[in-house]
């Protein structure tokens, strides 16, 4: 009878206590967390992306501009008349108000209570607020059309149009009496700007038409963090309820919505269904499997505790780093559960048939496999936060702590908590044993021509299915949100006319003067590309703009009013200057500034200041290289596409993740040399293979390959190799704790990330999806690669592999 060594290794005690201190931290950390008002989960999809850390100036413009709308939801309710749209909308607002009775003609909010400010009314104090503002700037301000005709036409023909707008009865609104403005300069210039928008005030509301659809518009600024997953819930459930009130007051009305916090919402929601689906459908597999494996409920409870332990250290530590926690990296992290839990499979596997006293001698033969298993997965998943996208590094750090957490778990911690080995059970017994069933390519003679015609298929299969692999890069295709949510906000952009943010050109300047200078410029560069704009210098001229048109105005209606005053036979009044100019203060300061306000972003840390133009006109195709030709000729501007940034940013790290795949590939072997000596390829060949095959059955599907397909062959290298790990160490063939370790590890991570290629984030659908076939791939393959018989030493000339000592494998 073979001695054991019942004594746990030296410090091995001390080291369970101090993880216990570690896991009552976690756990009132959790509790903590978990309990306080404040939300712990982040769902802003922009917090996902890579932040442009090469020019700080357009990040902070990107993070302002989205900032801007991040609360704001505009709601359109359509009918066919005016009278209609307008009783719809109201009953929409008395709605958000709780039922309570929206403010009158002179409010502009709802109450409190409805959880956002309600914007729908303009009293007629405000409108005349907005059209008297400029009226001191009056004999400053021109349109460019005027201005063009005060520098072209003769005075005899401009003083004739003055006089026919003097008798026409209808024409454009004029401000102020005719002899102020014969032109109406100052009426065409309001108009110009008001064309800007489509939005229009009648009987006090805002509206819009769209062919024959009247509009009532309405803007809901939320109260609440835009990203508040209890906020969000909220406020969809009163804009819902507040569309239904809508369709009774009129019951054939159109409600359209959109906004950021409509999508945050629909990602909580949709994150949340794949946390519960994923994270307890692994939970529950992997329990069945543990039971089905053990048949003993101390198994199952120590495996359940690991998992437990490694979630609570992930969530901890995550949160501790990045100081949130994204509602993406918890769905996956869901998926950590199926690869935490191999680390107690193998415990209670290679303790299958062992007394209890011999637990520890176990667990001194298991450190080293297990921590060098362990060692490459964690690696396998750090590498992923190479990638400059702050989610991937959240999940990196996520899924590298509960593994560490999870490990230390089960060697720390079931060696006490540990009672007699679970006999094996009919499933463990035939699951171990399907490895003897499995052919090795070391068979005999007799089946070489069969191992020879499945290197012709394979070789074929991967040569078709390689050469058919494409790439797709495109950002646009990750967005996950429902297509009616998506058509809805198109339909909102289009009929408001609102101009995106995703394009914009970023103006720089020295000063408020040159940068206003400068972005006049932009807009007439955009202007001649055919291209509509909106630019804070369309509403506040540059000094240089005032002080041109001011001379020019003051020149021409000098001469216009004297052939006036010749032609009426009576004098007109002198046009009047302006005392002093329109500057940045007064329009910022004033109601009027608001709606163009968030582009005005002002001096920044380095004592640049600067504004955004935004390009209107939604999806339209822009031939972006001209564009950003045209503007980068233009001194302070720079032509900013977040798509294309981060769909290029994509592309470059997709390349390189393909060259890190094959440079770890060969890191692993070199790794593997001095434990295996010449047998270290048996070990990863299965895993470089599967990761070929994965590629080519994406390639014949046709399946465009992104980086998010990339990634997690990184993590199929780290637990491939496991796999090639655990059965090089006790390679014999008719042993079934090996192979059943392995296969237990293989199925929970299946069931893991089985569920996860079921995600509606295309994202954490291909993660999943690649790992589905590479895993499944791997787990097959391996067994193949291994020797047909024990140990040769012929094949070890090193001696780096000892044998499995007899008294390991049964009972002692």
């Amino acid at each position: 009878m073979t001695a054991f060594v019942s004594r746990p290794p030296r410090g091995h005690r001390l080291l369970a206590w101090l993880w216990l201190v570690v896991v009552l931290v976690i756990t009132a950390h959790q509790a903590w967390l978990w309990t306080r008002p404040a939300g712990v989960l982040d769902s802003d999809v922009l917090a996902m992306l890579p932040r442009d850390e090469r020019r700080p100036a357009v990040a902070a413009a990107t993070r302002a501009l989205a900032d801007a709308g991040e609360r704001r939801v505009v709601v359109l309710i359509g009918a066919k008349g005016l009278t209609q749209a307008i009783a719809a909308g109201d009953a929409f607002a008395l709605a958000m108000a709780g039922g309570e009775g929206a403010k009158g003609a002179e409010g502009a909010a709802v109450a409190p209570s409805a959880g956002a400010a309600l914007r729908w009314r303009v009293d007629e104090g405000e409108q005349n607020t907005w059209l008297g503002f400029y009226a001191p700037w009056r004999a400053a301000l021109l349109t460019d059309e005027d201005r063009r005709t005060l520098q072209t036409q003769s005075t005899e023909v401009l003083a004739q149009q003055a006089l026919r707008a003097l008798h026409q009865p209808v024409g454009l609104p004029r401000i102020g009496s005719w002899a102020e403005d014969p032109l109406n300069l100052r009426g065409r210039w309001l108009a110009e700007r008001a064309g800007i928008s489509r939005v229009r005030v009648q009987d006090g509301r805002l509206t819009v038409t769209d062919g024959d659809t009247t509009y009532a518009v309405l803007m809901a600024e939320s109260t609440a963090p835009a990203f508040a997953v209890s906020a969000q819930r909220a406020l969809v459930a009163r804009l819902e309820s507040a569309g239904d009130a809508a369709r009774v007051a009129v019951p054939d009305a159109r409600v359209l919505m959109g906004g950021v916090p409509l999508f945050a919402a629909s990602a909580a929601a949709q994150a949340e269904r794949e946390i519960h689906t994923i994270g307890a459908g692994s939970l529950i597999g992997i329990v069945l499997l543990t039971w089905c494996a053990f048949r003993s409920l101390r198994p199952r409870v120590l495996v359940t505790l690991s998992m437990a332990v490694g979630l609570g250290a992930a969530v901890s530590v995550t949160h501790a780093l990045f100081g949130g926690l994204h509602l993406i990296t918890l769905v996956f992290g869901a998926t950590l559960l199926g690869v935490a839990e191999n680390y107690g499979s193998n415990y209670f596997c290679a303790r299958m048939g062992l007394a209890r006293a011999a637990r520890w001698d176990m667990l001194r033969r298991q450190w080293p496999i297990v921590s060098l298993a362990m060692l490459t997965t964690v690696i396998a998943y750090a590498l992923i936060g190479i990638a400059p996208f702050p989610g991937l590094r959240q999940i990196a750090v996520f899924s590298s702590a509960g593994l560490l957490g999870a490990f230390a778990t089960v060697m720390l911690w079931f060696p006490w908590l540990d009672g007699e080995a679970a006999p094996a059970t009919r499933f463990g017994l035939w699951l171990g044993g399907l490895r003897a069933r499995v052919p090795s390519v070391a068979s005999g003679r007799r089946k070489r021509a069969g191992w020879a015609s499945a290197i012709v298929v394979a070789a074929l299969f991967l040569a078709i299915g390689l050469s058919l692999l494409t790439r797709n890069d495109d950002i646009r295709q990750l967005q996950s949100a429902p297509a009616a949510l998506i058509e809805q906000q198109r339909e909102v952009s289009r009929v408001m006319g609102l101009p995106g943010v995703a394009r914009f050109v970023l103006v720089e300047g020295g000063n408020e003067e040159q940068l206003l200078t400068r972005d006049e410029a932009v807009v007439r560069a955009l202007g001649a590309s055919g291209v509509e704009s909106q630019a804070v210098s369309q509403w506040l001229p540059s000094l240089q703009a005032q002080r041109e048109d001011a001379a020019l105005i003051g020149r021409r209606a000098t001469e216009i009013n004297g052939a006036l005053s010749t032609m009426l036979d009576e004098t007109l009044p002198a046009p009047t200057a302006a005392s002093s100019p329109l500057l940045p203060a007064q329009w910022l300061a004033s109601p009027v500034s608001e709606p163009l306000r968030h582009q005005w972003l002002g001096r920044g840390a380095d004592g640049v200041w600067r504004s955004a133009v935004l390009l209107r006109g939604g999806d339209m195709n822009l031939d972006t290289a001209r564009l950003s030709s045209a503007i980068g000729q233009l001194p302070g501007a720079i032509w900013v596409d977040k798509v294309g940034e981060i769909s290029a940013l994509l592309g470059r790290y997709a390349s390189l993740f393909g060259l890190m795949v094959v440079a770890g590939h060969l890191l692993v072997w070199l790794a593997l040399l001095p434990r295996f000596g010449r047998r270290a390829w048996r070990a990863l060949v299965p895993t470089s293979l599967a990761t070929l095959l994965t590629l080519a059955v994406f390639g014949v599907a046709g399946v465009p390959v992104t980086l998010f397909h990339l990634l997690p062959l990184l993590i199929l290298l780290g637990l491939g190799v496991d796999y090639g790990i655990f059965l090089l160490e006790q390679p014999g063939r008719h042993e079934i704790q090996p192979f059943l370790s392995v296969s237990l590890a293989a199925l929970s991570t299946l069931l893991a990330f089985g569920l996860l290629a079921l995600s509606t984030t295309p994202a954490l659908r291909a993660f999943g999806l690649t790992l589905l076939i590479g895993v499944t791939l791997a787990w097959w393959l391996t067994p193949l690669f291994m020797p047909a018989d024990a140990i040769d030493e012929s094949d070890d000339p090193t001696g780096a592999i000892a044998p499995t000592p007899p008294s390991s494998q049964g009972t002692p």
